[in-house]
């Protein structure tokens, strides 16, 4: 279903009008005059200096992976040159010898190409290339292959490139294409002409020599089947950057050569169905409404006919920005015709590359407007009163400065979710979330939570966990009031997994709740704060909350005793300061109103805190904790616009 899905959306988006042509990066344009004379010290810069600029290529259907073929007008150091890459690298004599016989072979199509084109349209300025070619064969006078012309003794060698402008550039794996007399071939129109006409030819040859059977794809009958599967699927996170395949058999292998069937004549798909598939998965993965990337996690999703509604999931998984998300959960069918999307379908799908080859980690596909109300269902499950407040995200930086931790993207991002489930290392002396290590699970799991209502497992509750202690205790300047998006998925995983009588987590403060380690959490939250007005917000080094959390929010009974006791010294501070004179009754108050929520084992003796906290019950202290931090930071807020609005 998942190919046969990609084959109908290839044609329903009409990808497959023009296969001919396809978008290809060429970053050197070597200029010739009409005698095919080098103009300049070597090749023009197109576009910018590291990629190059991306124009309409000519696209070959002949099955590049046994060597030997080469694009018509543009490729790459090989083709046109039949250099290798690395022509030092240690590889056996025998590979080393095919490596080269390979080169020769797609130098050899490259020019053939271009002769026989220049034979058919007589054009002028392949005539000029030939010449070009003619005169400097496989030595170019501004290649070159050596260290570093700074003398960088520990640099490897590599292939040089002498610009039109004399400077000096490392050669990576780019393409080449020519312009003659001010006239790039690659816009030549009769040169396009031509190229349709041998792209038809090509197609013609692969349907007589192909064999014929069975589309497992679409099941039609009688048709060509594709010995391999292009084109190469580029974009996938950890994929090859030339390409990937999702369906491929290694030739020689004799387990995938049973009964006669090798390579990809075992999972039989015909050329069309190969083709489209491919298609529609590189033209998702080159539009942002249609892909996210989460660490080595590619997602990709569509609708099957509203092309407007990807594009809003897009904007709310990747950019959901707080007035939106607030709008969107009370008006979830603004914009959508709900009719239609009843009879509209969602699909995606989670990919991950291996070298060469595409893994999908999951299929989904759902009516649209189940998808709609879960991914509503997805940020009402997020919601805590101060992520979806518009004023928290421009109050002041979340946790530091463009910390990549922290932003640019929004709080409620899906991938700013999946960043607090990251190990953390410091780089440039910044503590950072290692998106490279981000299990390949945990982005599944958070998608599949936004458009299957799914619930995430508990096991991301330790990763989680461990990044935030990692930060309150190394990060200078962590403000867990800021590290709004932890808060917001350990909501969503607690609500999602709970049984029975256990606590659920409102959007705001729950004041009345007995439940122990929600209760042990908004304590701590209020001692802290005690600690601070004691200090007038002036404590060097590490506070209460920085020394205790972790201890207290796994043995409750150990800490808070002993922080209690010494909260009288800090109340009978505050009581005398003249800043905070009258603070000590509120505070004392607050504390005592928390405390009435456990019982005593005896009537009259201190309250009993527990002794031992489970993972769900960790998480409901952090979030009592963070509630009751945000409530009173909030307040004390309210108080300063009043007093100066007075």
């Amino acid at each position: 279903m998942f190919l046969k899905s990609l084959y109908d959306f290839a044609h329903s988006r009409h990808l497959l009008d023009d296969l001919a042509f396809s978008p290809k990066a060429v970053r050197w344009i070597i200029e010739l005059d009409v005698e095919g004379n080098l103009l300049g010290a070597g090749p023009q810069i197109a576009g910018d200096d590291k990629r190059g600029k991306e124009f309409s290529c000519p696209q070959t259907t002949r099955n590049k992976n046994v060597g030997g073929v080469a694009e018509f007008l543009a490729d790459g150091l090989s083709a046109l040159f039949g250099l290798d890459p690395d022509p030092e690298s240690p590889v056996p004599a025998k590979k080393r010898a095919s490596r080269d016989g390979n080169n020769a072979s797609k130098c050899q199509d490259f020019w053939v190409q271009i002769a026989e084109a220049g034979k058919v349209t007589g054009d002028s300025k392949l005539a000029a290339i030939l010449a070009f070619h003619q005169r400097v064969g496989s030595s170019p006078p501004f290649l070159r292959w050596g260290p570093s012309s700074e003398g960088k003794t520990k640099e490897k060698p590599a292939w040089w490139l002498r610009t039109a402008v004399g400077s000096e550039v490392k050669l990576g794996p780019e393409n080449f294409t020519f312009r003659v007399d001010g006239h790039l071939i690659l816009e030549d129109e009769r040169l396009r002409e031509h190229w349709l006409d041998e792209h038809a030819k090509e197609n013609a040859e692969t349907e007589t020599e192909s064999e014929h059977g069975l589309c497992l794809v679409t099941g039609r009958v009688g048709v060509t089947l594709a010995t391999t599967h292009d084109p190469a699927i580029r974009g996938v996170r950890n994929a090859q950057p030339s390409g990937a395949k999702i369906v491929s058999f290694e030739k020689s292998a004799p387990a995938f050569s049973s009964y006669g069937r090798v390579q990809s004549l075992n999972a039989p798909t015909s050329n069309e169905a190969a083709t489209a598939y491919g298609v529609a998965l590189n033209w998702l993965l080159k539009n942002a409404d249609h892909h996210l990337h989460l660490g080595g996690t590619t997602l990709c999703f569509w609708t099957r006919e509203s092309e407007k509604t990807t594009g809003f999931f897009a904007r709310l998984l990747n950019r959901p920005d707080p007035q939106s998300v607030a709008q969107f959960i009370k008006s979830p069918w603004a914009g959508i015709e709900r009719d239609l999307a009843r009879h509209d379908r969602f699909f995606a799908v989670t990919l991950a590359g291996n070298s060469g080859r595409i893994i999908v980690r999951r299929w989904l596909q759902a009516p649209l407007d189940e998808a709609v109300e879960n991914l509503r269902r997805w940020f009402i499950d997020l919601n805590l009163a101060s992520v979806l407040q518009p004023q928290s995200t421009i109050a002041k930086p979340r946790i530091e400065a463009n910390d990549p931790l922290s932003g640019p993207a929004p709080p409620l991002a899906i991938l700013q979710l999946a960043r607090c489930t990251a190990p953390l290392v410091t780089r440039a002396g910044r503590l950072v979330a290692d998106e490279d290590r981000l299990p390949p699970d945990v982005p599944t799991q958070l998608y599949l939570a936004a458009i299957e209502g799914a619930a995430p497992s508990l096991a991301l509750l330790k990763p989680l966990f461990d990044q935030f202690y990692s930060r309150l205790l190394r990060h200078e300047h962590y403000n867990l009031l800021y590290d709004e998006s932890r808060f917001a998925l350990l909501k969503l995983i607690l609500n999602r997994n709970r049984k029975g009588h256990v606590m659920e987590i409102q959007t705001k403060l729950t004041a009345n709740t007995d439940d122990p380690a929600y209760n042990c959490g908004r304590l701590l939250a209020v001692l802290a704060a005690a600690q601070d007005k004691a200090h007038e917000f002036k404590l060097e080094g590490p506070g209460m909350a920085e020394r205790y959390f972790g201890t207290a929010s796994v043995s409750p009974a150990s800490v808070l005793p002993l922080l209690l006791r010494l909260n009288r010294h800090h109340l009978n501070k505050i009581g005398k300061s003249e800043r905070f004179a009258g603070h000590e009754r509120f505070l004392l108050e607050q504390i005592e109103g928390i405390l009435t929520l456990f019982k005593p084992a005896t009537i009259g003796f201190p309250p009993v805190f527990p002794r031992n906290l489970d993972l769900q019950a960790q998480g409901r202290f952090m979030l009592g904790f963070y509630q009751q931090a945000a409530e009173d930071d909030a307040a004390r807020k309210a108080a300063v616009a009043n007093r100066t609005g007075d």
